[in-house]
């Protein structure tokens, strides 16, 4: 088989299955939506904010062998779409909540909502791009002294001003502990040995190595 028939024919049943899950999803959809099928589960009352709950950690989990695989060769253009996807999400939310847009369902979740919805997602999707500095200089032990001092001080204003828009009243020290734990020890544990793993299985063997 010629070189370059052999990625083709390894993407082959991925692109078709990639093709069959977006049409069966269209229709899911069109279905629910246009056609009232109660069987889908899907009506008016299912708002972005219930897709969002839905599918923000399978899909951050089913990318990130991508992301593995890829981080190396992530040029300015994929970060300049990042950024560019990133910022116009912003500005739906701010649209969702200022207008409001009662089809995205922001409206009403406070900012514990979105940390219980999207902390672990975007810790798992960007831990992958982290590099741990091979000296820790004052700069680094600023930035991330002030990180702390400024989130201390939102989560102490959430309870004693106090900001209903935070949605911290009410939230005791085990509900912190469920937020927190598994985005923290991701990066901090799983993630580097993770990483490196995938480094080790992707880098190339030589004829060494295979012997």
């Amino acid at each position: 088989m010629p070189e370059h028939a052999a990625p083709a024919a390894r993407h082959g049943p991925l692109l078709v299955g990639g093709a069959v899950l977006v049409v069966a999803t269209a229709v899911l959809v069109w279905g629910g939506y246009a056609e009232g099928w109660a069987w889908t589960g899907l009506s008016s009352q299912v708002r972005l904010w219930d897709w969002l709950e839905g599918l923000a950690l399978p899909v951050t989990v089913g990318l990130l062998p991508l992301l593995l695989r890829h981080r190396e060769r992530l040029a300015m253009r994929h970060k300049a779409t990042a950024l560019a996807a990133v910022g116009a999400f912003s500005v739906l939310v701010l649209l969702g909540y200022l207008v409001p847009m009662s089809w995205t369902g922001f409206t009403g979740n406070t900012l514990w909502d979105w940390l219980t919805l999207a902390l672990l997602p975007l810790v798992l999707a960007t831990a992958t791009l982290w590099r741990r500095p091979p000296h820790w200089t004052r700069r680094h032990v600023g930035l991330v002294a002030a990180g702390g001092v400024a989130a201390i001080g939102l989560v102490v204003a959430g309870y004693l001003v106090p900001w209903a828009w935070t949605g911290f009243t009410g939230n005791t020290a085990w509900d912190w502990v469920k937020l927190l734990l598994l985005p923290v020890l991701l990066p901090l544990f799983v993630m580097p040995r993770l990483v490196a793993a995938a480094e080790g299985w992707l880098s190339p063997r030589t004829e060494s190595d295979e012997a």
